[in-house]
C-alpha cells in the first residue's frame, strides 16, 4: 500500500511542514522512500531524485530533508510497500529524459497501485529494476516522445493512462519539469487534492499528531499552490480526484482536466478575461489580472497586459481556441 504526495506552485516553495505528515506513512510503507523536484539554472530545468530502499522514519536523509530547504515548484514524493524485490532500482521516483515539443525533458514518475501484465509492454525503453510501476512508465515515456504540440501531448497521456487503468489499479504523479500531472484508478482508495490559493488564513494540523501551524506562517501572500496526496495530510478541505481523468497543473493553478474531452478548470470571469487578452482587447487591472499575472499565464506591458510569450499554447487551450 504505497503512498504518494505531490505540490505545483506558482513559486518555489519548501513542503516541510506536510512533509513530516508525510513522512508519517512510512511506518506503514517500510521498503523505501523518495522524492524528486526540479532545479532551474540559466533558463533550464533538470529533475533532482533522493530515494533509499529503507523506511522513511530509519533515514536520516529523510528526517533532515526539511532542513536542507529543497525548493521547487514541483515535488513528487513517495513511499513504498513492495510488491516486488526490494532494492534501489525498484524505489520511485523514476526519472528518464526525452524530447517532445520541440525540447529535451526529464520526466519524474511515481506510481500508487498494482498492474497485471504491463511488464510487456514498453518496447525501446527498458526498466532497469522490475516494478509494474517503472514498466508503465517506460511505456508511457515511449509513447510520448516526439509528439509535437501541448494538445497532443495532453490527449496522449490521458490515453495511455486510461489504456493501463485497464491493467489494475494506479495512481499516478507525474512531471516534465513544466506541468505536474495526476491521474487515478484505484477503487476504494483514489487520490485527494488541497488548494492553498490566497488569502491564506485559518490553521492547518497534521492528521497523524498533534502538531499544526497557521497556514499564513508557511506561505506566503502571493502564493499559490495545489497539494496532491492518496491520504489526507491535514485537517484542510480536500476533495478526492474524480476517477480516470488526467489533472494538469501549472505554477499553482489547476488548469485542464482531460477525458474523453478537454474541460477547462479556470472559473468563467478568468476565463473571459484570458479570452479578451488573447484577441488583443483592453481590461481593467483588477484581482482577477493580478492573480493570471501570479499565475504566469499574463505579463505587464507598458500598455497593460499581454499573455505571457511562453504560456500562449496552453492559453488557446484553456480558452477553446
Amino acid at each position: 500500500m504505497c503512498e504518494l504526495f505531490g505540490v505545483n506552485a506558482n513559486k518555489e516553495v519548501n513542503v516541510n511542514f506536510t512533509w513530516r505528515g508525510f513522512l508519517r506513512k512510512g511506518e506503514r510503507n517500510p521498503h523505501g522512500w523518495g522524492v524528486g523536484w526540479y532545479l532551474t539554472a540559466d533558463g533550464k530545468r533538470a529533475a533532482s531524485l533522493i530515494k533509499q530502499p529503507i523506511p522513511a522514519p530509519e533515514s536520516a536523509i529523510a528526517l533532515t530533508l526539511p532542513k536542507l530547504d529543497v525548493r521547487s515548484q514541483i515535488i513528487i514524493s513517495h513511499v513504498r510497500f513492495a510488491t516486488s524485490e526490494v532494492g534501489y532500482l525498484n524505489t520511485h521516483p523514476f526519472v528518464r529524459r526525452i524530447k517532445s515539443i520541440g525540447q529535451y525533458d526529464e520526466w519524474i514518475f511515481a506510481h500508487n497501485g498494482v498492474l497485471h501484465g504491463v511488464e510487456e509492454l514498453p518496447q525501446r525503453f527498458k526498466p532497469l529494476g522490475t516494478t509494474d510501476s517503472e514498466a508503465a512508465f517506460c511505456y508511457i515515456i515511449e509513447n510520448l516522445e516526439g509528439i509535437r504540440t501541448i494538445r497532443e501531448l495532453f490527449t496522449r497521456l490521458y490515453q495511455l493512462l486510461d489504456e493501463l487503468s485497464d491493467y489494475g489499479t494506479l495512481n499516478v504523479l507525474m512531471s516534465n519539469g513544466r506541468y505536474l500531472f495526476a491521474y487515478s484508478h484505484y477503487p476504494g482508495k483514489g487520490m485527494w487534492l488541497l488548494k492553498r490559493h490566497p488569502p491564506h488564513r485559518g490553521r492547518a494540523r497534521l492528521l497523524d499528531e498533534d502538531f499544526e501551524v497557521a497556514v499564513g506562517d508557511v506561505k506566503a501572500e502571493d502564493e499559490y499552490a495545489y497539494l496532491i496526496a492518496t491520504r489526507k495530510l491535514t485537517n484542510e478541505n480536500w476533495e478526492r480526484l474524480e476517477a480516470r481523468k488526467l489533472y494538469i497543473f501549472r505554477d499553482g493553478a489547476l488548469l485542464l482536466k482531460v477525458g474523453e474531452e478537454i474541460e477547462p478548470m479556470l472559473d468563467r470571469e478568468t476565463l473571459e478575461v484570458l479570452r479578451a487578452v488573447l484577441n488583443g482587447e483592453s481590461v481593467d487591472f483588477d484581482e482577477t489580472v493580478k492573480r493570471l499575472i501570479d499565475l504566469k499565464l499574463l505579463k505587464r506591458i507598458q500598455e497593460g497586459v499581454t499573455i505571457n510569450d511562453y504560456r500562449k499554447a496552453i492559453v488557446k487551450l484553456i480558452v477553446g481556441e
